[in-house]
């Protein structure tokens, strides 16, 4: 079954981006594939230029596109070929979300956008999955 994690942020998209960020590191250091689920092609491309100023002396090897690994950033409407960790930027959760071994949340600070992950948390916990949260809120991420 489809492990769900949450995590809370104090802030908005900028400190989610860092956040982003460390755990895309963190699955590339483990050789971990990831789908980066986001709304748009302007969110793939911030995300992207997020991605190559992160740290000057670390590469986090990325591509735009569902075709990209081991880490792809994406907006299409599905999968393709991956399947370990989804990180869901959406507010809402993709109908294929559970094909994937592990699903990541992020929640920052944006009402409505806050509204929609505690929606997808009833969502997820209503049918059972094993649900874990963090609260970040006291955590900087640059």
């Amino acid at each position: 079954m489809t492990n769900i994690t949450f995590y809370k942020l104090a802030g908005g998209q900028t400190v989610m981006h860092g956040l982003l960020c460390q755990l895309l590191q963190k699955a590339q250091s483990r050789n971990q594939q990831v789908l980066c689920q986001l709304p748009d092609q302007a969110a793939v491309d911030v995300l992207d230029d997020h991605l190559w100023s992160f740290k000057p002396t670390a590469f986090i090897p990325h591509g735009k596109g569902i075709d990209q690994a081991p880490i792809a950033l994406s907006c299409a409407d599905e999968p393709g070929e991956h399947h370990h960790i989804l990180i869901n930027l959406l507010p809402s959760i993709p109908t294929w979300f559970s094909r994937f071994e592990r699903v990541i949340e992020i929640i920052y600070q944006d009402e409505q956008f806050q509204q929609s992950k505690r929606d997808n948390f009833l969502f997820y916990k209503q049918r059972g999955y094993p649900l874990e949260f963090h609260d970040l809120s006291n955590k900087f991420f640059d």
